[in-house]
């Protein structure tokens, strides 16, 4: 049965973001985004991308034929009298412009490339998932991986002053998540400068220290390091996190917890405004990829339904990991959700909406006693 399963306004770069979740989900269905003047839809199954269409006209795989020599006009406007007829445009190509099926498939695949690739230049929109939609011609359908296409993307996006709005601030921290990685690392083989931008990323230097260490221009570094925490291969680690000397004012680990439950909820609550039911997966993963110890700090502990986690099983979570006082690993951990949250906001609503959460965690670092206020 097919559903609208969820919509949203579509950023800068946020279509790396929305392929990535959609591989992650690995549902099939109809992903629709739309911009001032063209449609485009893209048809994904089990990690792959098998169809996509698009309302700019050179895009149709007719005229993209005609252009490239391989059929005539007179044919194009044949296949297009048949199709008119209820025929589908993958038999009639076969049949009356005396394609090979292999032909057909090189050409169709081409194609969906390129429409898929065209979005990552996209700096707004909107988008809409419908799950369970289908392709309407199982003659055209391809079979390109998503990771791929993502990885491809990133790669040749025009537009490197995007990078610079994505990526989290020069102060901030990557840490290298080490092979084979925690959950969701894709296993893409990276290029010779890529592995070369990986080893300065070592949890110590800031992101302005990379560039600065790096053999290449900014904005190309910049695309390295988007590219890398998109495989997995390198984890926001903030440079200052909360004060724990703050924290330690709370009177028990349930009650650290809350505080920052007041934060956890004000940024789902924000997410949930701008782009609906997405939102809690997306937080939800962010709390599934942190890294050890963190994982097993809130092994067992879910988000709710407000974007707050539960307490419950930290404590004996805490006990059983032994390695530093209770409180100060708890602060660690909840520092490490909390700003892996906010690079989620980042990546999807863009730098204006982060600084806004931003100033509610200011708020609560510099006065305990304040609370949390909306962002």
């Amino acid at each position: 049965m097919m559903h609208d399963s969820f919509r949203g306004a579509l950023k800068a770069l946020s279509v790396a973001d929305l392929l990535e979740f959609l591989r992650g989900l690995n549902r099939p269905g109809l992903l629709s985004i739309s911009g001032p003047a063209v449609s485009v839809g893209l048809y994904l199954r089990a990690g792959h991308l098998v169809h996509a269409i698009s309302s700019r006209d050179g895009d149709r795989l007719t005229a993209r034929l005609v252009a490239s020599g391989r059929i005539t006009a007179a044919q194009q406007d044949e296949v297009l009298r048949r199709a008119a007829g209820g025929e589908r445009i993958g038999r009639a190509l076969l049949e009356s412009c005396g394609l090979t099926p292999r032909e057909l498939s090189e050409a169709r695949g081409l194609q969906v490339r390129e429409i898929a690739l065209s979005l990552f230049e996209w700096r707004g929109g909107s988008f809409v998932f419908v799950e369970g939609e289908e392709p309407p011609d199982p003659v055209l359908e391809v079979d390109l991986p998503i990771v791929a296409i993502m990885v491809e993307g990133i790669r040749t996006l025009r537009s490197v002053d995007l990078f610079a709005d994505r990526l989290p601030s020069p102060d901030w921290v990557f840490a290298p998540i080490p092979a084979p990685g925690g959950a969701g690392q894709a296993s893409v083989p990276l290029e010779r400068h890529e592995e070369q931008v990986l080893r300065l990323v070592d949890g110590e230097r800031t992101v302005g220290a990379v560039i600065q260490a790096a053999d290449y221009p900014e904005p190309e570094t910049r695309r390295v390091l988007f590219l890398l925490m998109t495989l997995g291969h390198i984890l926001l680690r903030p440079a200052a996190g909360i004060d724990p000397q703050d924290a330690a004012q709370v009177a028990d680990l349930e009650g650290v917890v809350q505080r920052y439950n007041g934060l956890f909820g004000t940024i789902h609550r924000h997410l949930m405004q701008e782009v609906g039911p997405v939102a809690e997966p997306l937080l939800a993963r962010a709390l599934r990829d942190l890294g050890d110890p963190h994982r097993r700090t809130f092994a067992e502990a879910g988000l709710g339904g407000d974007g707050t986690i539960d307490p419950g099983p930290i404590p004996q979570n805490l006990r059983l990991l032994a390695m530093k006082p209770a409180r100060a690993a708890l602060i660690d951990g909840l520092n490490e959700l909390l700003y892996a949250q906010l690079l989620v906001v980042r990546r999807v609503l863009g730098a204006e909406h982060e600084t806004r959460l931003l100033k509610s965690v200011r708020r609560v670092q510099e006065d305990p006693a304040a609370g949390v206020t909306e962002a």
